[in-house]
């Protein structure tokens, strides 16, 4: 499957846990997403080939993942007020959701 379509879909899942969670000010939070996307596409593509050829595994996935957090900074959520405890539980929610994109899809 093209990386490019995982990315789609991925930017549509996130614009629907943003609105969700966050309603009137998911647009911000969508455009936040989507440039920390972009930011990571290559190593989200190389991850995911690695570990679809299996040279790493879902552990090793998860720690990269998680090592990339720091990186999603979601600053619309800090101009809304937005505590770090809830804006630390969405970005999990959005790393879940690459995680899960991930390894249940092809590459």
């Amino acid at each position: 499957m093209d990386f490019d379509i995982i990315l789609k879909e991925l930017k549509e899942e996130i614009s629907d846990l943003a609105k969700e969670k966050f309603e009137q000010h998911s647009t911000a939070i969508i455009e936040d997403a989507e440039a920390y996307l972009a930011h990571s596409k290559e190593k989200l593509k190389k991850w995911g080939q690695l570990f679809k050829q299996g040279q790493i595994d879902k552990e090793e996935l998860v720690w990269l993942l998680k090592s990339q957090k720091e990186l999603f900074l979601l600053k619309s959520l800090q101009t809304i007020g937005v505590s770090s405890i809830k804006a630390g539980h969405f970005k999990n929610k959005i790393l879940n959701t690459i995680l899960s994109k991930i390894t249940t899809t092809v590459l």
